[in-house]
This record gives structure tokens, sequence and C-alpha cells, in this order.
């Protein structure tokens, strides 16, 4: 990659008001690997924005953008905000989100945030602690009166658990760091975008898996 565009994906945090509650749609627009201004984006670029700067095969670009199609106006763009809507990415019991019924439910909390850092033992969350933060938010969620998910938000929500996790690829430990940035700054560390190792789709699936066995065994890290 030239200079020239180093320079046109330098990190610029863009105006809330135009963003969603995706940290990860966030930050490739925060970056300039889509629009800045969060505004008609369309599914092509976002798949070629996944490509770029997190390295995903296709498969994984297209299992990734697959539930925008829902959203697309009929002129085939949309905006960071239509993800907003509930129940198409935007789900409840989300790791750092409210539920829709409880208001803002595309704004970052920071004691959500807190909380998601404290499940991790030491500098680094791992499968197992996001595991354990799962099960945290499904009991906070019920114990609250919140709605079961359905079976597709079910599996989004499993896929979004470990989707940052399996885009670091850091062996397996993930530095708390690296997690305020992308969730707080909603910001690509650099250690992510040097990583050129290919994002797969059999690599998600397999982290997914992990996530699912510690969530039934009670894991922890």
């Amino acid at each position: 990659m030239d200079h020239a565009q180093d320079a046109d994906q330098q990190y610029v945090r863009g105006n809330i008001d135009n963003r969603g509650p995706c940290p990860a749609m966030n930050a490739l627009a925060n970056h300039g690997y889509l629009p800045r201004d969060g505004k008609n984006l369309t599914i092509p670029q976002v798949k070629e924005a996944l490509k770029e700067a997190l390295s995903m095969t296709p498969a994984l670009a297209a299992l990734t953008s697959r539930q925008l199609h829902k959203i697309v106006r009929p002129d085939g763009t949309f905006y960071l905000t239509d993800l907003r809507q509930h129940g198409v990415i935007e789900h409840d019991r989300s790791l750092t989100r409210l539920d829709y019924r409880q208001g803002d439910n595309y704004s970052l909390q920071p004691a959500m945030l807190h909380a998601l850092l404290d499940d991790a033992r030491g500098s680094s969350l791992t499968v197992k602690s996001l595991a354990q933060s799962y099960n945290r938010r499904a009991k906070e969620h019920r114990e609250s009166g919140g709605d079961r998910l359905t079976v597709e938000m079910w599996f989004v929500n499993l896929i979004q658990t470990v989707s940052f996790f399996n885009v670091a690829q850091s062996g397996g430990l993930l530095s708390k760091e690296a997690v305020e940035a992308f969730y707080g700054e909603e910001r690509l560390p650099g250690e992510v975008l040097s990583n050129k190792r290919r994002r797969t789709l059999p690599g998600l699936f397999t982290n997914v898996l992990k996530l699912l066995y510690h969530i039934y065994m009670g894991g922890r890290s």
C-alpha cells in the first residue's frame, strides 16, 4: 500500500449521529475504507473493505455482509444509521449496547465495555472469557424481562461475540487495549491492520464452536 493510501485511511472519529451500532462498520468508516460520512454505502463496497482492511476471504466477507441485504434501499445503498433497525445486525444481548426496549440500542455504553473487560482475568480476553460475557449478558437480558432471541438473531449474536477475536488473529489472546480501541474508539488497532493472515469462514466457525463449548461448560479464562 502506498503512502497516499495510508493517508486516506488514517483514523478520524466520525460523527456519532452518522454511525450505527456495529463497531466494525463504524471503524471501517472512521479509517476511510468506507465513506467517512456513513452515507450511500453499497454491499460491494463493504465486501471490498472487509477484504482490504481485515484480510477476509470472499466467502467470509459475503457471510459478514449478508444481513445488510435487508436494509438496502431500491437504489442499492444504505446508511450506517440504517443498522440501528432492530433485528437486522443490531440485536438484544449485545456485549456493549443496550437492548432495543431500553431506548438507545446503538450507542456504546462505557459501563458495559468495562464489564466485558472485567470478565477476563489478566490483560487479555479469550474465547472462555467471551463465553462468560455471553452468559452474563444472557442472564441480564432474561432477568430484565427480555424476550428470547430468534434462531437467526441467536446465530448473529454468537458470531458477533467472537467476530473481533476472530479478526484480530492474535493467537488466542486478545489484549484489553485492542478491545478498548475497537469498541471504545471504533478504531482498528495497527496490529490488526498489519496482520495480513487470511481470515476464513472455517476459522470463524471454529471460534463459534469453541464459544459454544465454553458457554455450555461454563468456562472462564
